[in-house]
């Protein structure tokens, strides 16, 4: 899929893209029940297969060497969300017989410049705010890149990177792309799809301890479900949950375990500050974007 330029034209909405098709609601209960259970199955195998995942995943063991981490990460990531990432993608193209393109982007090619775009703001959006209000987060962050040296932070950044590529973008894809399309399908409201996809999106996080995590992917499931549908397709989607999910991972070294139990006024004023600045670059190129949204 290549970049976007201004001479591109819309295919079609993005979440309208299966209310024509065939599929029948059983033959879709059983694709997003398949897709679910192998998504699960192979956290679960990952996880008690591997003694190394329990102690850097799970149990949030931060004193291992960059190389075990670096290797705990990949496996759990590569291997937890590859084969349902995979499953999604042939379950489009064989079972509903549609272009798989169609699970990323209402536009004939995937917008490249807008998902990097929409990563840059929500990467320095995320930097920025924890620097300037989050002395806690900053002391653990500085505690951490002092542990490691330049060859251990390139492969650290290799392995989050790479995994956790395919970790956000096969959550979106099957939460903003292919779910959103199909309850759109039977919701007679865009918004109300959105908010039931959100929804689902926050319960999947169960495990977490307290309510916190449940508010906060509420809340982006929300930010990510409106630029799916402003903007016609998921890249914004993606390059912001990517680099959401990347500095967290990367400076804390915790991929399940790393999110407070719960939070005060002050760390939800500075979750509301990311999400409105996400939603208005979301604006921006909606607007003066190539193509701009005529929503």
């Amino acid at each position: 899929m290549g970049d976007a330029t201004s001479s591109l034209t819309v295919t079609g909405s993005f979440l309208d893209v299966m209310k024509a098709n065939r599929a029948g609601v059983l033959t879709t209960l059983s694709g997003g029940i398949l897709i679910f259970v192998i998504w699960q199955l192979a956290l679960v195998f990952v996880t008690l297969s591997s003694p190394l995942v329990q102690s850097l995943i799970v149990a949030g063991e931060v004193e291992s060497s960059a190389q075990d981490e670096a290797t705990g990460v990949i496996f759990f990531l590569l291997a937890g969300f590859g084969p349902a990432f995979v499953v999604t993608l042939l379950w489009r193209k064989l079972m509903e017989r549609q272009d798989i393109a169609t699970l990323f982007t209402g536009f004939p090619r995937f917008r490249w410049t807008l998902a990097l775009a929409s990563a840059a703001v929500v990467g320095a959006l995320g930097l920025g705010l924890t620097l300037a209000f989050d002395s806690e987060s900053v002391s653990q962050i500085g505690s951490r890149l002092a542990r490691f040296s330049g060859l251990d932070w390139l492969m650290l950044s290799l392995a989050y990177g790479l995994g956790i590529g395919i970790q956000a973008t096969f959550e979106e894809v099957f939460l903003r792309g292919w779910l959103l399309q199909h309850v759109r399908r039977f919701v007679p409201s865009a918004l109300g799809a959105i908010v039931a996809t959100a929804i689902i999106f926050s319960a999947l996080h169960y495990g977490h301890p307290g309510w916190a995590t449940y508010v906060a992917a509420l809340i982006f499931g929300l930010a990510y479900g409106w630029s799916a549908l402003r903007l016609n397709g998921l890249e914004a989607a993606m390059g912001a949950h990517i680099a959401n999910n990347l500095i967290a991972a990367l400076l804390t070294g915790q991929m399940v375990t790393g999110n407070a139990p719960s939070m005060d006024l002050a760390q939800f004023a500075l979750y509301g500050l990311y999400v409105l600045g996400f939603l208005f670059f979301v604006e921006l190129w909606a607007r003066f974007g190539a193509n701009p949204s005529r929503l």
